[in-house]
């Protein structure tokens, strides 16, 4: 009787525990399962580097107007907005610059993408185009930053299209392909330490499984 009680015992527990493996995956499911807002995707061209005498223009390593992919940014800081944030581009360029910003309302393309930007190291630079998410601070509304995501992908496949680059392919997991995070370039070219959009998305329940999946609906919508 007491070897019978402790099966019992055993199957509830491992029932009690499959359940909450359960529950666990769903939530993780349910963090997926989001609907995208509807958006107009707009990019306003507004290249604000070009009255800069000593603005550089330089070649991507195969050659003008010929990038590889595009590198997936976010501005690390929460207290500027967008038109913030390319004046400040305006003011440091000298240091660091990127091709173009995404909000919740546009992108903002500030840098002629036929040359390189200075967004990622030297070795990522001379191959890819550069686009920063604008970070949100805490309190603002969802919708709000998934709106900025369509922008921000929008924006990816439309340069995917521009130069010819083919289907979508997250560089991320293996160092292959022309979509990379920085975080995808610090761990597979170097020259950088960064590790956005990585740590900040999961403050919105976004993973760049989600960022992906509408780079490639807007890719295929334009195609």
């Amino acid at each position: 009787m007491k070897r019978l009680l402790g099966s019992a015992m055993v199957g509830i527990l491992v029932l009690g525990l499959v359940f909450t493996v359960g529950q666990v995956k769903t939530k993780a499911e349910q963090r997926d399962e989001i609907v995208p807002p509807e958006v107009t995707p707009t990019i306003e061209v507004r290249h604000v580097f070009e009255d800069i005498p000593d603005f550089p223009h330089i070649p991507y390593r195969n050659g003008i107007g010929m990038p590889e992919g595009v590198v997936l940014h976010s501005t690390g800081d929460t207290s500027r907005t967008l038109e913030e944030w390319i004046q400040y581009e305006q003011d440091t360029w000298n240091n660091a610059f990127v091709h173009a910003f995404a909000d919740e309302n546009s992108v903002v393309e500030i840098a002629d993408t036929d040359y390189i930007a200075w967004g990622a190291g030297s070795v990522a630079n001379q191959r890819f185009i550069h686009i920063e998410l604008v970070e949100y601070p805490e309190g603002t509304e969802r919708e709000v930053v998934l709106k900025s995501i369509e922008q921000y992908a929008n924006y990816v496949a439309t340069m995917l299209h521009k130069y010819n680059l083919g289907l979508p392919d997250f560089m991320d997991e293996d160092g292959e392909g022309n979509v990379i995070t920085h975080q995808g370039v610090t761990t597979w070219l170097g020259g950088t330490t960064h590790t956005d959009p990585y740590n900040y998305l999961p403050n919105w329940d976004i993973s760049m499984d989600y960022v992906i999946d509408r780079i490639n609906y807007y890719y295929n919508l334009n195609s």
